[in-house]
């Protein structure tokens, strides 16, 4: 039997093969807005998502999409194809920022590691919003698996220096902890730090080294990049 994965490349192979030719890359990256907090728990996270890299990207887009970070409870973050919007939730960020500051006193790690780590997770989640972008205006069809690996292919190519901290993050908060919608999840995860190691396994020698992917499955990350990164084709644009 296939592995999942290269089933689900072969789809988006298909899918692709099948659908229009995607108009032309948008020249500009998302633009980005920031509405105004309504608590001093969202203006913390407001702030943090704002200081952070993680919505700086280099990726193109068939056409004009806009991110908006807002107050929005009971949400994390969504896709709307219609509004060509990314909608990212304080809520989010900030239970993400508690969850994994919280790992990291347990660990006894200093205030720094919590605030990479965050950068990271944040990034992978933006990520995966993206993917979700980049497959539903590349005429493909929207599960949350493409999208999944989507995120590790234009996260390999736009942040390749956040693989091996995103892969880590991942695999911290992968655990089921609640309120962190599409970071959740063991198997995604292991999958998500497969693709990334497969990206690179010299520079990301670290993702295996710390488990984040099972070491049976380590050797053919390569190759399970190589397969999706080939079905993704003309998805994966980056701005000069």
């Amino acid at each position: 039997m296939p592995h999942p994965l290269a089933a689900l490349a072969l789809s988006m192979a298909s899918a692709l093969g099948a659908a229009p030719t995607p108009s032309p890359p948008a020249a500009s990256p998302p633009a980005v807005r920031f509405e105004p907090a309504g608590s001093e728990r969202a203006e913390q996270a407001r702030r943090l998502l704002k200081e952070s890299d993680a919505l700086r990207t280099k990726i193109r887009l068939p056409r004009a999409v806009e991110v908006v970070a807002r107050d929005c409870d009971g949400r994390s973050a969504a896709w709307d194809a219609q509004e060509s919007r990314i909608t990212i939730c304080y809520s989010m960020v900030d239970r993400m920022d508690r969850t994994l500051t919280g790992i990291s006193e347990t660990e006894e790690a200093d205030a720094r590691a919590a605030d990479r780590r965050l950068d990271a997770a944040l990034t992978a989640f933006f990520h995966h919003e993206l993917g979700h972008a980049l497959g539903t205006l590349g005429g493909l069809e929207d599960p949350e698996g493409q999208a999944d690996t989507l995120a590790a292919l234009t996260l390999a190519a736009d942040r390749p220096g956040q693989a091996v901290p995103a892969a880590e993050a991942r695999h911290l908060l992968a655990a089921g902890h609640a309120g962190l919608g599409h970071l959740a999840g063991e198997e995604e995860s292991a999958t998500f730090a497969c693709l990334l190691y497969g990206a690179d396994p010299a520079a990301n020698a670290a993702i295996a080294k710390g488990g984040w992917v099972p070491a049976e499955r380590a050797p053919s990350c390569a190759g399970e990049y190589q397969e999706a990164r080939a079905a993704a084709g003309p998805l994966i644009s980056r701005s000069p």
